[in-house]
């Protein structure tokens, strides 16, 4: 556990390359809450690179089968930081923004998403203004699906709409991966737009939200 570095990691790394390579640049170790790994100051918009595992990725995280009540605390824990964080920072006027480890196989994609964030700062208002549930873009960076089909439905979108979750926990030791060779067999999950905790299986059908 101490040779795990909590900054200047591999992602982060990659992910500000990317970056400086297309011309957009940052500040590191700005004194926000959570110390966020990259900030854009004039946009207001802070970035963290979360891994799937330690902070509870809905298609990435595997639980351990030794020690489980440390790493179900640690997830646990974690994942309420986060949101504490992200709470903080909008009631100073920042965006959080997310970044999962996986994402950053499309590199592109994902300086796109910031270019995109940076470009509408202007429109998030000011020190008092509230960032509201559901976004456009929530703050992994995904868009909301709005597919009227039941099967296009991710099997861990919140009832609001949102698939910006994370993991609180599991049933049992397994991988959320879908080829993953065993499953848990019921995840606990927590909307970061509307903060509801939710349970769900895998192999479960979601029932859809529209009519």
């Amino acid at each position: 556990m101490a040779r795990i570095r909590s900054r200047g990691t591999l992602p982060e790394i990659k992910l500000r390359k990317a970056l400086w390579s297309d011309g957009l640049r940052y500040r590191l170790a700005y004194d926000l809450p959570g110390r966020p790994d990259l900030t854009f100051v004039d946009a207001r918009l802070a970035i963290f690179v979360d891994g799937c595992f330690w902070h509870g990725c809905p298609t990435h995280y595997s639980a351990p089968r030794t020690n489980r009540n440390h790493w179900a605390r640690k997830l646990r824990c974690n994942v309420e930081r986060d949101l504490a964080t992200d709470d903080a920072l909008q009631r100073l006027g920042w965006y959080p923004f997310h970044v999962w480890q996986h994402e950053l196989s499309e590199l592109g994609e994902l300086v796109g998403r910031i270019r995109f964030l940076l470009s509408e700062a202007p429109l998030r208002g000011g020190r008092d203004s509230a960032f509201g549930a559901c976004n456009p873009i929530d703050r992994v960076g995904n868009a909301l699906v709005t597919s009227s089909r039941a099967e296009d439905t991710l099997w861990y979108q919140c009832a609001c709409g949102c698939h910006d979750v994370r993991v609180l926990a599991v049933s049992n030791p397994g991988s959320l991966r879908p080829n993953a060779k065993k499953h848990p067999f019921e995840t606990t999950l927590v909307c970061v737009c509307c903060r509801h905790i939710f349970m769900r299986r895998q192999d479960s059908p979601v029932e859809p939200r529209w009519s």
